[in-house]
């Protein structure tokens, strides 16, 4: 962790394509952290956490809305819509830090947010959290019905 760029550790492998991670394949990243605003080197590579910035609300969202297990979406909607850029394997968040703010990627050396496309945030996420916690208040209820 610093609070300037670097380059790759030798030996990095991305954590879900297997491929190396080095300067000359351009394919390596970091995170900043916050509140620190240090900078970690990223245990994926470039292609997988820009598909993860893409994807990672709308995979929330599909997860709520084709939920067949009451405990995984019970899990979901206790966490909440997410908002930030996570994965606690290959993007760890360091004690006393909350999320990650940012994201640079070697090949262009652009800084760039970590929220997700299409995250919701202040009233908008927190209208849409009380919207699914009353979806899953109405479920729980139907259960308590049938018996």
């Amino acid at each position: 962790m610093s609070t300037s760029h670097g380059a790759p550790p030798a030996g990095l492998e991305c954590m879900a394509t297997m491929d190396d991670i080095t300067q000359e394949e351009g394919n390596y990243c970091e995170f900043q952290t916050a509140p620190s605003g240090l900078w970690h080197p990223a245990l994926f590579c470039a292609d997988v956490v820009e598909q993860l910035l893409g994807s990672q609300f709308h995979t929330f969202m599909k997860k709520v809305q084709e939920a067949d297990c009451k405990a995984e979406l019970r899990r979901l909607v206790a966490k909440g819509p997410p908002v930030w850029l996570e994965d606690k394997h290959a993007l760890p968040l360091p004690e006393g830090d909350t999320h990650i703010v940012q994201v640079w990627f070697a090949k262009d050396g652009q800084e760039r947010s970590a929220k997700l496309d299409g995250a919701l945030e202040g009233e908008a996420r927190e209208k849409l959290w009380e919207e699914l916690r009353q979806l899953m208040d109405a479920m729980e209820e139907d259960k308590e019905e049938v018996r």
